[in-house]
């Protein structure tokens, strides 16, 4: 049994990141302030402990500390769709086939971890429904109920690139319906978004006033609901390696349409209970 990582890590410095790290040095200068006021403290204790700051009585140096360096510490500021993330039905509208659409932590954790199936969809830059049954003919498995579908398409190669961001491949809503009638809930893919480049879309837009060449994959999630895994890498490593397990389970973000995950595939074990359509 082995894992393979599917997820892309969030570098410090890409754009849309804000980072802040103190480091083991650091961190005596950040507590020795901080000690003041602790987890937990009254607002009595905070007073009280801050008049002992002031005098010296409450204090930490270099000295006091093992080695004189305490913990590391870093803060991230970024967008819950930054790196590999899961959108939830919320991100796609308020309403999910009528009803108040699921957030972050409205879904069903086993939706979150199931056999996988990779689509090699690298010849297309748009995946309508015949070509999304192509894949299905010549992919290494079935999909059905409790699959998790991940489409490769080797973008995360241009990572870093402006080319990750203009030439992403677009799924359309007949692929994702041909998906969803299979009884598939759970969809990924190695683009930064399902809708393929945003430039393309709106100059289609400002070209044919067609409303409905914006953003149609996500929007398509307000009439019938699935969930997205986007910003997945290395789907390549999968090849040839038989059945295996896809599990990512968002972190436990409150009253979030997505939230960062860890995209893992567990290979050489059983995968579950294959799915029956094509």
């Amino acid at each position: 049994m082995t894992y393979v990582d599917l997820s892309l890590p969030v570098g410090r410095n890409a754009p849309g990141v804000e980072f802040e790290q103190w480091l083991h040095r650091d961190g005596i200068r950040h507590l020795a302030r901080r000690i003041r006021a602790l987890p937990g403290d009254s607002r009595r204790q905070r007073l009280l402990n801050h008049a002992r700051w002031l005098t010296g009585r409450r204090r930490l140096r270099e000295r006091d500390l093992p080695d004189g360096c305490f913990l590391s510490n870093e803060f991230y500021r970024m967008s819950v769709h930054q790196g590999t993330h899961v959108d939830a039905p919320f991100h796609y509208g308020p309403l999910c086939e009528g009803r108040p659409a699921r957030k972050v932590l409205d879904l069903p954790l086993d939706w979150c971890s199931g056999p996988g199936l990779v689509l090699d969809v690298r010849p297309y830059d748009r995946v309508g429904e015949p070509e999304v049954k192509e894949a299905l003919r010549t992919a290494e498995g079935t999909a059905g109920p409790g699959t998790v579908v991940l489409f490769r398409t080797d973008s995360d190669l241009r990572l870093g690139t402006p080319a990750y961001f203009t030439r992403s491949t677009a799924i359309t809503p007949a692929a994702i319906d041909h998906l969803l009638d299979l009884g598939v809930k759970v969809l990924g893919t190695d683009c930064w978004s399902f809708d393929g480049p945003p430039r393309r879309m709106v100059e289609e837009y400002y070209r044919t006033g067609d409303r409905g060449v914006l953003w149609p994959a996500h929007l398509h999630g307000r009439r019938r609901e699935f969930v997205q895994i986007e910003g997945l890498a290395g789907l390549r490593a999968l090849e040839g390696r038989g059945p295996f397990r896809f599990m990512a389970f968002p972190v436990a973000l409150a009253d979030a349409g997505a939230a960062w995950c860890r995209a893992v595939a567990q290979v050489g074990t059983p995968a579950g209970p294959k799915g029956t359509g094509r």
